[in-house]
């Protein structure tokens, strides 16, 4: 993905990953208590505070805040989980 030496991770498995790592597990999804199998339960399941002390509304938003970067008309696709590196992607 990134000329020179980067890294080969695709989107697909950085979302991949970003969705395990905040998987809700059991929540409560139109009145009734189920193990999580859409992105729609990741709503459903209140965030917590990380080591950087970022806590957003629900697991859902972090996938996507986690995952895209957006800066003046350009999607940057943030492969490193920081907002030190940011790769662009072509759109």
């Amino acid at each position: 993905m990134t000329p020179g030496g980067g890294h080969s991770r695709s989107p697909g498995g950085i979302l991949g990953i970003l969705c395990k790592h905040n998987y809700p597990g059991m929540v409560t999804y139109a009145g009734v208590v189920q193990k999580a199998t859409s992105f729609e339960h990741y709503a459903k399941k209140r965030d917590r505070a990380d080591g950087f002390g970022r806590t957003f509304s629900n697991r859902q938003e972090r996938v996507l805040a986690e995952f895209w970067v957006t800066l003046c008309h350009t999607t940057l696709l943030n492969t490193s989980h920081s907002l030190d590196i940011l790769q662009i992607q072509p759109g």
